[in-house]
């Protein structure tokens, strides 16, 4: 099948009703709702879209998929953390009238969600004091978020062992997709909410609180580097320390350099080497091993293309 994607920019209508209005419009003259699986996307600051995440899901079902975007911003995340309210009540919005228009549907397609970096800060939020119940009382299926950054609240609130609205069977926070196979197996069921979090990406672990308190990834539980072939690797060197002030301005270094563009890759904020695997795993999109080869070399040929396309513009090179 030919995919839909829907995506609603925030100039293509007056306001986040009118927005929603307009996105739910499409998805009916599409015929969005009468695909397997309907994906739910909150972009980053800028708009933008891993476009690995969703050509993994087009390839994975043929092309059987529906995406929905809104975007909420203009600017880059760091510009756009005064906007999470906004984005959050315009993706709960949209999400809400979905679910009220599959709810007496004759045909209900997957519901799936993705988010990365601030997409799923804000994407995230819109489950904020619901724990795992909110994901499965909006008629979330299955949720993949990339890089979380550390100020998501509802990020926290899965590592609250006295909250009673968090499944904790239903959720996993992984930095590769072995993490998530040894979960998995475990517990004798797939986590069906997936955060994928480098343990070397900055992003995740930056917070204004390191200036006076240290942080959990720093103590003494912290797990041991490995080096894991394929996949970023795992781990807080031992000898790392928390001092005020001076690891919060180490940190924030550390967040910079991890967004800096590089090759196609699992490392630091970059996930895109990761997201086929992940996908097919998180959202139940199963295929052979031959089958995941050849996407992962699909997917990493246009990605190599698409980079030196932009080299060639800009002339600038990436190491």
């Amino acid at each position: 099948a030919t995919p839909i994607q829907v995506y609603v920019g925030l100039d293509s209508a007056e306001g986040p009703r009118e927005r929603v209005d307009l996105a739910l419009a499409e998805l009916d003259r599409t015929g969005a709702f009468d695909r397997s699986v309907l994906m739910l996307i909150s972009p980053t600051g800028t708009g933008y879209v891993n476009y690995v995440a969703v050509s993994a899901v087009e390839y994975l079902t043929r092309g059987d998929v529906a995406t929905v975007t809104l975007q909420y911003s203009k600017r880059p995340s760091p510009l756009s953390l005064g906007l999470v309210k906004d984005a959050r009540e315009q993706n709960r919005l949209l999400w809400l009238r979905i679910l009220d228009r599959l709810r007496d549907a004759p045909h209900r397609p997957e519901v799936v969600l993705f988010g990365e970096s601030l997409g799923a800060h804000t994407s995230q939020d819109v489950f904020l004091h619901w724990g795992t119940l909110g994901l499965r009382a909006l008629g979330i299926d299955r949720a993949l978020w990339i890089g979380t950054p550390y100020g998501s609240g509802w990020m926290h609130e899965l590592g609250d062992p006295g909250r009673l609205d968090v499944d904790r069977d239903l959720v996993a926070v992984v930095n590769d997709i072995d993490q998530l196979t040894r979960t998995a197996q475990e517990r004798g069921s797939k986590p069906r909410y997936v955060l994928v979090s480098h343990d070397n990406d900055g992003v995740t672990k930056f917070g204004l609180d390191l200036f006076t308190t240290a942080p959990g990834w720093l103590g003494p539980e912290r797990p041991p580097v490995d080096v894991v072939d394929g996949a970023s690797p795992r781990g807080v060197p031992a000898g790392m320390r928390w001092r005020p002030i001076t690891t919060f301005f180490q940190s924030l270094v550390d967040m910079k350099n991890a967004q800096a563009p590089g090759p196609y890759r699992a490392w630091a904020h970059d996930y895109r080497a990761d997201l086929p695997r992940f996908v097919s795993e998180v959202f139940d999109l199963p295929a052979t091993a031959r089958q995941m080869e050849r996407i992962e070399a699909a997917l990493r040929l246009r990605e190599t293309t698409r980079e030196g396309l932009f080299n060639r513009v800009t002339g600038t090179v990436h190491g």
